[in-house]
């Protein structure tokens, strides 16, 4: 196995690990069995638990900035730009289904403190041009003009997590149990969740004329 594989196996079974039990009550020796390695190729490779953590937490972010700016090379107009940035989002849930959970965990047991260096950057890079997004659909007369571009921007990208990290509340709210929807119906909200999200974006036809504030 080369060293990329065998990273991305410990990082693997580390997603799942520390999504489930935390981050304190995980060990490098649990992370280690689980990826069928022996755990001082954690430290080989991470440095220590906590490194391996952040690199988690680093890959993760860094997929959904990757994908959204292939997303949006071509420059798109921006509802084909939301629309897409918000299947970014869901496809990467889907895909890593332990990433909710582990954003819930971070957010409730650290404050946020270990992936603070990936908001930024998705703050700096992402959630900027999803704004810049906004500011243009209002300015061609495509969204409204009455809200904050910062506020809209916000809210558009919390619509497909809140669905991941309550996931057994949505399964019960949808009678499909508290094991959650399936992947299909995962994809289905994240189709509905920009819909959603470009309908309460749509300009009024009286705003037609006017100028954004």
């Amino acid at each position: 196995m080369s060293e990329t594989a065998t990273s991305d196996t410990i990082l693997d079974a580390a997603e799942e690990l520390f999504a489930r039990q935390g981050f304190a009550a995980t060990s490098t020796k649990q992370i280690g069995a689980a990826a069928g390695v022996n755990p001082a190729l954690i430290h080989y490779y991470f440095g220590s638990k906590e490194g391996l953590y952040r690199a988690l937490l680093s890959r993760l972010f860094e997929s959904i900035m990757a994908r959204g700016a292939e997303q949006l090379a071509a420059s798109p107009p921006p509802d084909v730009a939301v629309r897409a940035l918000v299947g970014v989002q869901s496809e990467t849930m889907v895909a890593h289904p332990s990433f909710p959970r582990l954003l819930a965990r971070e957010l409730v047991d650290h404050g946020m403190t270990h992936a603070g260096e990936s908001i930024t950057r998705l703050s700096e890079t992402l959630f900027r041009r999803l704004c810049d997004l906004v500011r243009a659909g209002q300015e061609a007369g495509m969204f409204r003009r009455d809200m904050d571009p910062r506020f809209a921007a916000l809210s558009v990208v919390s619509l497909v997590p809140y669905f991941h990290i309550a996931r057994p509340v949505v399964g019960i709210l949808l009678d499909s149990g508290p094991d959650g929807p399936d992947e299909e119906a995962m994809r289905a909200y994240g189709r509905h969740a920009a819909e959603f999200a470009l309908a309460a974006l749509a300009a009024r036809p009286d705003q037609a004329s006017e100028k954004p504030t």
